[in-house]
């Protein structure tokens, strides 16, 4: 069965050292929950204070109702994916997969039933003789993950997973491992750096860095409304450019240089008055401007991606800026172009000065 994952106050500490100061989260049964930050943000930390192979030294993580802080981890009941596979080189697929039932003590022909069950699951029951030596990466990636969900777990702890991969194959085996998570419905929690993986695979992320969550959202929301600069900056790619909001709180106007936006129809949470802002574009959310009013630069450089086409241009405050537009438009910039551009109020996020705080809300 699968548990909710409730995770309230926790604290690592190495020593003197504070690597996750006070975290608290919940992740729902069933869900597909993905812990992404950059490297040694405390992502893979948490993750193994879940597992049990890491202290806790203040807070609780729970199961369900059950305080697990001092459980072992082989009272916790989890199936865990690793980087490496970590699967056994002198057995062949079956009995790699079969490992965990026969140290359990089930009966044989429920581990002969289980295991053919979970093979055909992952796809991978035509090679159930052959030895791990003459697999490919792809292929033992779906052993291990065979083997840590044969033991029916109430929670599947992936760190890492796809990370041995090529790119083509990082692409297949993501899709295979939600497909998989979401045929068996178990709580997963999944460690990655990669966005795009992140984007893929999860119903909920939370984006962490130095120990803190920034966010916890869908991948719609965290794209299109990051909490804060951090946030807009590490998913995709964001434009962030100093600007001022004016007016008042129902018909507010944004001014990026001398360029001024009317605001009235974009979700703001701006009480009026007048406020330094950061604002995030992201390079679909410019487009062409058909008058002079806008931002002005010249086109530095292009690259046709097939349907779309990304534009590089420099700004006339030397910035430069990424803004993408179809193929087909009909535009066909050229470097040397010089080009004015306006941004879609609605999609754009404004944030506090320092950055730290949307005051952008909705789609």
């Amino acid at each position: 069965m699968s548990v909710k994952i409730i995770c309230d106050k926790v604290v690592k500490k190495y020593g003197e050292s504070v690597i996750i100061p006070d975290l608290s989260l919940e992740i729902q049964e069933g869900e597909f929950f993905t812990l992404l930050g950059p490297s040694g943000c405390g992502k893979t930390t948490l993750l193994r204070m879940i597992a049990g192979f890491n202290s806790i030294e203040g807070g609780t993580i729970q199961f369900n109702d059950t305080v697990i802080n001092n459980l072992p981890p082989g009272k916790r009941n989890i199936g865990m994916v690793f980087q490496n596979y970590a699967i056994f080189p002198h057995m062949n697929v079956w009995k790699n997969v079969a490992f965990g039932l026969t140290n359990r003590n089930v009966p044989k022909d429920e581990i002969e039933k289980r295991v053919d069950k979970i093979l055909a699951t992952v796809k991978i029951d035509q090679f159930r003789d052959r030895m791990p030596e003459r697999l490919s990466g792809g292929q033992q990636q779906r052993v291990a993950l065979a083997r840590a969900i044969v033991i029916e777990p109430d929670v599947l702890l992936m760190d890492e997973p796809l990370s041995n991969l090529d790119a083509k194959l990082r692409v297949e085996m993501r899709n295979a491992i939600r497909d998989i998570q979401k045929s068996i419905n178990i709580t997963t929690v999944y460690v990655t750096h990669d966005q795009e993986e992140a984007m893929a695979v999860s119903d909920r992320i939370a984006i962490m860095n130095g120990g803190v969550i920034q966010h916890i959202g869908s991948p719609r929301e965290i794209y299109q409304r990051p909490a804060n600069v951090f946030v807009a900056t590490f998913i995709g790619h964001s434009t962030i450019m100093p600007g001022k909001l004016k007016g008042s709180g129902g018909a507010p106007e944004l001014s990026i240089g001398d360029y001024t936006v009317n605001m009235s129809g974009a979700p703001l949470r701006f009480e009026g008055g007048e406020l330094p802002v950061k604002v995030s574009i992201r390079p679909e959310e410019f487009y062409l401007s058909d008058d002079s009013q806008g931002i002005k630069g010249v086109v530095a450089s292009s690259v046709l991606l097939g349907l779309y086409t990304q534009n590089f241009v420099k700004l006339e405050n030397n910035q430069y800026i990424e803004f993408v537009e179809q193929t087909n438009s009909g535009h066909g910039l050229k470097n040397g172009d010089k080009i004015t551009l306006k941004v879609y109020p609605d999609r754009i996020n404004v944030f506090n000065e320092s950055g730290e705080r949307s005051l952008s809300s909705g789609r």
